[in-house]
């Protein structure tokens, strides 16, 4: 089970997202057919995208949409994600999930060659109470994806962030996979820093934390250097949904116009579509194709 929790820390001066998303993240691997460098990317991706669910969605009817492009050999990932009360919903994708590259010179897998690190993270949050778009395009730092959303929540929302992704790959598929989220509140004194970033020098990996079976409560403790937390949500819970149907892609074959419509219908006589995010397929035979382009006459 994938499991969320928000924590404050510091008197209330430090505001904490823990999340545990191993079910998630072996779903994606499945869905997707990931290598173990692509599982690892996409994994930090899904995670720290879906704890921003929490962060940054107020409004059920609002969503977001996180893009990286590294110009590395995987292209672009994106990341949609919705919320619905205690959940938040995520569906990725990748242009290309099958890529590996050599492990670095410590054996650990290397996120940043698959991604790279000459381009962008872009996030564009939708709202759909009052139709607007806020856009947030910052340069990538390293391609290892925590430290890139850390750059993007400095630059982009003056927000001090520390964030720690992991992914624990073996021969079955995804071990352990995690992260967190620290955030200063305004109030937060120098103190608080030094004791964050002395608990943050001596704690394990966010991966082999999780891989022992700590708790999420233990894994805020540690982190921020703080016995006293308080625990404002634990009974969060992040999944992977798509949100794809046949009228989407109904909708995807009428926007082609009718000459590339009646195109389709004389040359193939039917059409095959496929979801990037799911892999899931919808046929359409040349009645339906005859149906959707009387809608454009």
């Amino acid at each position: 089970m994938n499991r969320v929790a928000k924590f404050l820390a510091h008197e209330g001066r430090v505001s904490l997202v823990v999340a545990h998303t191993t079910e998630m993240v072996e779903e994606i691997r499945k869905i997707h057919d990931l290598t173990p460098t692509t599982t690892a990317a996409m994994g930090r991706f899904a995670t720290i995208t879906g704890m921003m669910g929490f962060t940054e969605i107020k409004d059920s009817e609002d969503y977001f949409t996180a893009q990286i492009n590294g110009q590395g050999p995987m292209g672009t990932m994106i990341s949609v994600v919705r919320r619905e009360e205690y959940t938040s919903l995520v569906k990725v994708c990748v242009d290309n999930p099958h890529v590996e590259v050599p492990l670095k010179e410590n054996g650990k897998l290397d996120v940043s060659a698959a991604v790279g690190n000459n381009g962008f993270l872009n996030i564009i949050n939708k709202s759909e109470a009052t139709d607007t778009n806020y856009n947030g395009l910052v340069p990538l730092v390293t391609g290892e994806i925590a430290e890139d959303f850390t750059d993007y929540f400095a630059k982009s929302q003056q927000k001090p962030t520390v964030i720690a992704l992991g992914v624990l790959v073996d021969k079955d598929g995804v071990r352990a996979s995690g992260g967190y989220m620290i955030q200063l509140m305004p109030d937060a004194t120098e103190e608080d820093i030094v004791k964050i970033e002395n608990a943050l020098a001596k704690a394990p990996s966010i991966s082999q934390m999780i891989d022992e079976g700590k708790s999420l409560e233990a894994i805020a403790r540690t982190v921020v250097g703080d016995e006293d937390i308080m625990i404002l949500a634990q009974e969060l819970d992040m999944k992977y949904e798509c949100d794809c149907d046949r009228e989407k892609f109904e909708r995807g074959l009428i926007s082609i116009g009718k000459e590339e419509l009646t195109k389709i219908i004389e040359e193939d006589g039917e059409a095959n579509t496929v979801c990037h995010f799911c892999n899931k397929s919808y046929h359409f035979d040349k009645t339906d194709l005859e149906e959707l382009l009387a809608k454009l006459n």
